[in-house]
């Protein structure tokens, strides 16, 4: 069994959803950073005209991953142009640096 990567932008007012979520199916690891970007939408308020958005990554078994990016996407959806977006990258090696061994799938036991 593989390891994929899902990064998921979405709206700042959604990430209480969205964690919440994720911690309820037994997702509690990942990264969150805020981002800005432009796609669809721009924002013409702002001087850049960028969207400033929060961005999530989390490592996940493949076997999960298209369940847990419905899960983001559904929790996250609020009808808006510009909500954001869910990408599933395949992952060819990921360490612990604790002990410098490699992560395995049932390392990450959700859902």
């Amino acid at each position: 069994m593989k390891l994929m990567k899902i990064t998921a932008i979405i709206d700042q007012l959604q990430l209480e959803k969205v964690q919440t979520a994720l911690e309820f199916h037994g997702v509690t690891g990942f990264s969150i950073q805020p981002v800005k970007g432009r796609g669809k939408y721009c924002n013409t308020y702002s001087k850049d005209h960028l969207v400033e958005h929060i961005q999530i990554d989390l490592f996940v078994p493949a076997n999960v991953a298209h369940e847990i990016s419905k899960l983001i996407l559904q929790t996250a959806d609020v009808g808006a142009d510009s909500e954001g977006l869910v990408a599933i990258i395949p992952v060819d090696a990921l360490y612990w640096v604790k002990d410098q061994l490699s992560a395995k799938p049932e390392d990450f036991n959700y859902f």
